[in-house]
C-alpha cells in the first residue's frame, strides 16, 4: 500500500512569473487562485487548481543559500511532483529507510505546511516532494492576496 494519500501538485519553474501567468490566461484561460511571495525562500509561486491537484508556477528571485543549489537551482521546466501524506514524519522515515536522500535544507515549512524534497531516485529524473495533509492541501485555496508584479 502506498504511503501517498493523493497526488498534490506539479511544480514548474519559469524565468518570469508575470509572463507565464499572462500566457496561461491568454492561451488556456487558466487563472491562478493564489499568489504567494515567500521572501525568505526567494520565490514567488502562482497556484492553479487543476482537478484533484494543482500546478505551481514558480519564479526564483534569489538563490536559496540554505538549500542545495544543484537541486533547487532556478532552471526552467518541470521541477518536481508532490504527493500528500497523512503522517509526514512516518513517510519521511519510510522513504529515507528505502534509500532516498532528503535535499539539504529540508524538511521545512512550505507554502501550506511541512514539506520535504528528495533527490531524484535512480531511474526517475525528477524530484519528489512530500507534503503534510492540511486543510489547504485538500484543494481549499484562499483568494489571491496579491497580484504578480
Amino acid at each position: 500500500m502506498s504511503i501517498f494519500k493523493k497526488f498534490d501538485h506539479i511544480g514548474i519553474v519559469v524565468a518570469d512569473l508575470q509572463k507565464a501567468t499572462d500566457a496561461l490566461l491568454f492561451y488556456f484561460d487558466l487563472r491562478y487562485d493564489e499568489l504567494l511571495v515567500m521572501e525568505e525562500a526567494g520565490i514567488q509561486i502562482a497556484f492553479y487548481p487543476l482537478g484533484a491537484g494543482q500546478m505551481e508556477v514558480i519564479e526564483f528571485q534569489k538563490p536559496m543559500d540554505e538549500v542545495d543549489p544543484m537541486v533547487l537551482r532556478p532552471r526552467a521546466g518541470v521541477q518536481h511532483v508532490a504527493f500528500q501524506v497523512d503522517d509526514f514524519d512516518a513517510a519521511l522515515k519510510d522513504l529515507t529507510k528505502k534509500g532516498l536522500m532528503v535535499v539539504k535544507g529540508f524538511p521545512r515549512k512550505g507554502a501550506h505546511g511541512k514539506v520535504a524534497f528528495f533527490y531524484p531516485p535512480e531511474g526517475l529524473d525528477l524530484m519528489v516532494e512530500i507534503c503534510e495533509a492540511v486543510d489547504n492541501q485538500a484543494g481549499i485555496n484562499p483568494a489571491p492576496t496579491t497580484k504578480p508584479v
